[in-house]
């Protein structure tokens, strides 16, 4: 029965997600509520969920409106290090099309939550592990102060600037991206880029007045 214990501890421990904290034994149970790339947490949170939904299986999230629009809303949930974007042209129509995940340090008011990507990939994980796991990322870019980004400029970055790594799914309709800073992966975030267009960067007739800030 030892032998058997201690063959099942191996196999549980070399299943362990990179970033795991050391020594500890992973078994198929703690594994289940996990984020699944450019999806979310199945079943729980993820892109295209409806906004009642969410609502109901989390009563004490916190909504309001996103910069003065009546058709996008910000929707924080502080106990599991999570915010994100509903929308829609009427609030029983509203669907989440960004979702955002702490890790390390708090994000606009959002302390870190414990959740990791399928992968692993979470609080305490490096850049190293990011790209080891993801490999190179489809575009590199400093995140701006007001949570938009731009392009990495050729020579000595900011080694105070936050990076965000972004990678796309196969059909490119989600984009993923993860924040480094320093070489500590902080934050990951999910969007449907169309919904996005649609309803942040839209209305020639009335440009937002900034970048658009995602979760």
């Amino acid at each position: 029965m030892q032998t058997v214990v201690a063959l099942l501890a191996v196999a549980f421990a070399a299943a362990a997600p990179p970033g795991a904290p050391a020594g500890r034994l992973l078994f198929p149970s703690q594994t289940k509520n996990v984020i699944e790339m450019h999806v979310g947490v199945p079943g729980v949170i993820y892109l295209g969920q409806p906004l009642s939904e969410l609502l109901a299986r989390f009563p004490a999230a916190q909504s309001t409106p996103f910069a003065g629009q009546d058709d996008v809303v910000r929707i924080q949930i502080p106990s599991e290090g999570i915010s994100c974007l509903a929308m829609g042209r009427t609030p029983a129509s509203m669907t989440l099309e960004s979702i955002g995940f702490t890790f390390g340090q708090p994000y606009e008011g959002i302390e870190p939550g414990v959740r990791r990507t399928v992968a692993g990939i979470g609080a305490g994980s490096s850049v190293n592990d990011l790209l080891g796991t993801y490999g190179r990322p489809a575009e590199t870019s400093v995140e701006s102060r007001g949570g938009g980004s731009r392009p990495a400029r050729p020579g000595a970055p900011d080694p105070d600037a936050p990076v965000r790594h972004l990678y796309r799914s196969a059909d490119s309709a989600v984009t993923t991206y993860f924040v480094v800073h320093g070489s500590e992966v902080v934050r990951m975030a999910l969007g449907r880029p169309s919904a996005i267009e649609r309803f942040l960067l839209k209305k020639i007739d009335d440009p937002p007045s900034g970048p658009p800030e995602h979760p």
